[in-house]
């Protein structure tokens, strides 16, 4: 296996030009390196920000369809169905017959949802980590403006 290439957001010499000035481009560079430290911190359990933020959504929304969390999650369905077919051979999600037959319910098992509290604390501190630079004003900040530019 290739060792991993750390990403360097700004590299010393390299004229940016425009990009500098680009908000597009300064969010996909920090996404860049944030993704790299959530990586490093759950690589281990395999958990991309995909698997883990479907897992905080059915623990929060139990019984929520398939479609729905393909819904909230902005992908495609056939990509949660890849997912939740992965957490249910782990044990760790469950589908349940719903009213509606082409439907199924999920919920997290009991081994999901103990998995998923050990992963919110890895997950917060990488959060802490990534944002230690930051105060408690500028976090809060730098959320409204990013949700802002999320509804745009």
């Amino acid at each position: 296996m290739e060792p991993r290439v750390r990403f360097n957001a700004r590299i010393e010499g390299v004229e940016y030009d425009l990009l500098d000035e680009l908000i597009g481009y300064a969010v996909r560079r920090a996404q860049l390196s944030i993704y790299e430290d959530f990586a490093a911190t759950m690589e281990a359990d395999e958990i991309t920000p995909q698997r883990f933020s479907s897992l905080v959504i059915v623990e929060n929304n139990p019984g929520i369809s398939q479609s729905r969390l393909a819904e909230v999650m902005g992908i495609a369905r056939s990509g949660v169905v890849a997912i939740i077919d992965g957490f249910e051979k782990a044990g760790l999600m469950e589908r349940r017959a719903s009213g509606d037959r082409r439907s199924y319910s999920l919920l997290l098992t009991q081994a999901g949802t103990r998995l998923l509290k050990r992963y919110k604390r890895a997950v917060k501190e990488h959060d802490e980590r990534i944002s230690a630079g930051l105060t408690l004003t500028e976090k809060a900040q730098l959320r409204r403006l990013l949700s802002k530019l999320g509804t745009a």
